[in-house]
């Protein structure tokens, strides 16, 4: 637990270390162009403070709820799915060509289907979302399925284990790393997908305020928006560090 601790605060420290780096290349650079399209840091973010608690709040709670439901309705279908595909080879051999072809295609590219099949509500912006996450986490767990050493199938197969308790106490186990992983990986993805998805038949969430805050001309607005956007990620992504750090071992 201590080793996980140092690590956690190791990114934390590199972290915000990177922040710094950011801030300033973003300070320098909105010098040497001396455009009000890019304030410099100190206007943004004294802006930002000034949209808290609202309206900001609210379209941050609005995109961090869609995000959440998301990654809960992909994790739900993409690992037993994942699962079966890695420890079934008839189903494998059945659904994972059909997958593959599915994996490549930009997955905003059906945001107008899903808009028909879903409506506009809430239930699209969410379920395009899964939809991109779904496939990012898919093949990573089918893939850590498969890397579970046999032996272990085995020791637990000669116990009396039956599948459920292999699939329970030896594959979930095995394949939470991946989890993790295929949902840091998806995460970026994610977000910019949200991002557009929120352009279209809503009035709350941050890819909303980013778009109606540029067609306003209010740049700052629109720049606080998107130092939003990028502290909402950071802090999916610390939340799945905090995770692997106190349930995988190294």
């Amino acid at each position: 637990m201590t080793d996980g601790r140092t690590s956690l605060l190791r990114r934390f420290r590199d972290l915000a270390g990177g922040a710094v780096i950011l801030v300033a290349a973003w300070w320098l650079l909105a010098l040497i162009l001396a455009n009000r399209v890019l304030p410099v840091p100190p206007v943004v973010f004294g802006r930002l403070f000034d949209l808290l608690p609202e309206p900001l709040l609210s379209h941050a709670g609005a995109s961090l709820g869609r995000v959440l439901r998301a990654v809960g309705l992909a994790t739900g279908f993409a690992v037993p799915f994942g699962i079966l595909l890695g420890r079934n080879r008839l189903a494998d051999s059945l659904f994972s060509p059909a997958a593959y072809l599915m994996y490549p295609v930009p997955k905003i590219a059906l945001l107008p289907v899903v808009f028909l099949i879903l409506g506009v509500g809430e239930a699209a912006r969410v379920g395009i979302v899964a939809l991109v996450l779904f496939f990012q986490m898919l093949f990573v767990v089918r893939d850590a399925v498969r890397a579970v050493p046999a032996s272990y199938v085995r020791i637990l197969s000669g116990m009396g284990g039956k599948p459920i308790h292999t699939v329970r106490f030896v594959v979930i186990p095995a394949v939470f790393p991946a989890i993790l992983t295929g949902l840091r990986i998806g995460t970026g993805t994610a977000l910019a997908v949200l991002f557009f998805a929120e352009t279209f038949f809503t009035r709350y969430g941050l890819g909303f305020f980013i778009i109606d805050s540029w067609s306003k001309v209010a740049y700052t607005d629109m720049m606080a928006g998107i130092v939003s956007l990028s502290v909402l990620g950071i802090l999916l992504f610390t939340v799945l560090d905090l995770l692997e750090s106190v349930f995988v071992r190294r």
